[in-house]
């Protein structure tokens, strides 16, 4: 991890990709089940984060992300291009042969400390832990 603040994240600068990242490690550590080849409870859950303003330690990022409504659910473009991304480059994998769900590679878990953002915000802590359960409930 480390230790210099200017590496450190907080809800004001956090980006989309640093903030997946934190919460696929997050749902790892707590066993909530990750889907993939249906995303839709991935854009729903971050659609509440969009619509709860008032919410402490909301990452800023979320003001400026988009969601179409061109199907029964909002879809964000970005959060799906995030969650391939990191599919595609080996962070998370998919079984063969459903392809529901994610989990995290094994290396990557092994190394977690080593690729998890460092938080420096309280509030953005606070705001993962309520993200984790209120995914843990939508994608069970």
């Amino acid at each position: 991890m480390n230790s210099s603040t200017a590496d450190q994240v907080t809800a004001n600068d956090i980006s989309l990709g640093e903030f997946v990242t934190l919460l696929v490690l997050q749902f790892d550590r707590q066993q909530v089940p990750m889907p993939f080849q249906n995303e839709e409870k991935w854009h729903r859950l971050f659609y509440a984060f969009k619509t709860e303003w008032d919410k402490p330690g909301r990452p800023a990022f979320l003001n400026k992300l988009r969601f179409d409504w061109d199907g029964r659910y909002p879809k964000a473009m970005e959060l799906s291009e995030c969650l391939h991304t990191l599919h595609l480059n080996g962070f998370l994998s998919v079984g063969n042969p459903t392809y529901d769900t994610l989990s995290l590679d094994q290396d990557v878990r092994q190394n977690a400390d080593k690729v998890r953002p460092e938080v420096g915000d309280a509030q953005l802590e606070e705001f993962l832990k309520y993200s984790t359960q209120k995914a843990s409930g939508l994608f069970r």
